[in-house]
């Protein structure tokens, strides 16, 4: 209960505070969480590592550290923004993108009348999206994984809540609900570059296998949905852009074990590609890369980070 009384007085109060204000308390807490944690600096070291590459000189690796873990707190000073911005007022929120790019190929994918699948990452901000699509009648439905205790679940829920998005559960039900979203011609949105529910089969990601899930591309299969890779990178306080790209998947064998693994391939590609566009904005704070030998446990079709932060 105390993380929700926390978590509220940081909206009421942070959320009053002008929004440069909050952003450059992000940025010092953020440098302070990066020198005070040595956990957070061999996680995010490590991430830039494997972005940049092994020969990458050490200061660039640390100064792009640096900058995810403000991104992580930027994420914080959006949410608190966010929860008190009136929801008649939310059609303005389109007006934050300062680039849009590939607005078309989102309606032309929905015009095919499968529903679509938004993958996105921990980059930037991509809640921000969904609170975009709703003056377009563009009805988002993002799956979630349950926080504890409840009420905790359902003030997130409603300060993360917009105009036309629907939360589903990262379960079974969940799993149906999204399929039915989808085949009502639906937008779904999975984060896909964190195994938060731990279920997910290792992957090749920036040369090394790391636990990535693949609900995304087997919802894809399933159900015949495009693939769109959603990517919105800040370009400055509460400032964005919007880059929204089509993830072909290749044609299906009739093998689905081939035809996951083809799928994977596409799709962690894509988001390897936006990850090195704006490396210093990938903000998650715990190791992607596992650093143990456990066995890997089976993938499920709803993996994905429910929480926008690590």
């Amino acid at each position: 209960m105390l993380r929700y009384w926390l978590l509220r007085a940081l909206v009421e109060v942070g959320g009053r505070v002008p929004v440069r204000i909050t952003y450059g308390l992000g940025a010092v807490g953020g440098n302070l969480a990066w020198y005070l944690s040595p956990r957070i600096r061999r996680a995010t070291r490590d991430h830039m590592r494997h972005v940049l590459g092994r020969d990458a000189d050490s200061a660039e690796v640390d100064r792009l550290a640096r900058s995810c873990v403000r991104t992580n707190l930027y994420y914080y000073a959006d949410f608190v923004r966010f929860g008190h911005i009136p929801d008649d007022a939310r059609t303005s929120i389109f007006d934050s993108f300062d680039e849009v790019h590939g607005l078309d190929a989102l309606f032309e994918a929905l015009d095919q009348g499968k529903g679509v699948v938004l993958v996105g990452a921990h980059l930037g901000n991509g809640e921000v999206l969904a609170r975009a699509a709703g003056p377009f009648g563009i009805c988002i439905a993002i799956v979630t994984e349950r926080l504890s205790p409840p009420r905790l679940h359902d003030y997130v829920h409603h300060v993360r809540g917009a105009r036309g998005v629907r939360f589903l559960p990262a379960d079974l039900t969940g799993l149906r609900a999204s399929i039915a979203h989808l085949r009502a011609g639906g937008s779904l949105g999975l984060l896909v570059d964190r195994d938060v529910l731990g279920t997910a089969e290792p992957f090749p990601f920036f040369g090394e296998r790391a636990p990535i899930p693949a609900g995304a591309v087997e919802l894809a299969r399933r159900t015949g949905a495009p693939m769109i890779g959603a990517w919105i990178p800040r370009t400055g306080p509460a400032r964005y852009a919007l880059h929204l790209e089509p993830i072909p998947l290749p044609e299906p064998t009739g093998d689905r074990e081939v035809d996951l693994e083809r799928g994977m391939r596409a799709m962690v590609t894509a988001l390897e590609g936006a990850i090195r566009r704006w490396p210093g904005q990938w903000f998650p704070i715990s190791a992607i890369w596992p650093q143990d030998h456990e066995p890997a446990r089976h993938a499920s079709p709803t993996s994905h980070e429910a929480e926008p932060h690590s």
